[in-house]
């Protein structure tokens, strides 16, 4: 019943959208603890104490030349994340040719980049 309901939402958001229509679509807002809570983890997320870099690292500089906030400089040939959060991006991971960028406990990951 649920997939139904919101299959008919998606139709005419659809509809709206094709239509150039312009308007707040969401017809259910989340309760406010509910945005709390987000906000909560979306800020612990965003500490850049949770980066690290691997020995691999051949200090090409890529993530530091681009991170739109930087929040990374090179010290001695090693990326530094000199700011206490980031936007999460995750650019540096990504763009990191070496894959020396690691974030949490993740120890491998697949890169992207937008074409």
């Amino acid at each position: 019943m649920q997939n139904e309901k919101a299959d008919v939402q998606l139709s005419t958001i659809i509809r709206r959208i094709k239509a150039w229509e312009t308007d707040n679509f969401m017809q259910r807002v989340p309760p406010d603890f509910t945005s709390l809570f987000h906000q909560m983890a979306y800020d612990s997320l965003r500490q850049t104490s949770h980066f690290r870099v691997e020995h691999t690292c051949i200090g090409c500089g890529l993530c530091a030349k681009k991170c739109p906030v930087h929040a990374i400089e090179m010290r001695r040939g090693r990326p530094v994340w000199v700011k206490e959060k980031c936007t999460m991006c995750l650019g540096c991971l990504h763009r990191c040719p070496k894959f020396a960028i690691q974030y949490g406990a993740s120890d491998r990951h697949g890169q992207y980049q937008h074409p």
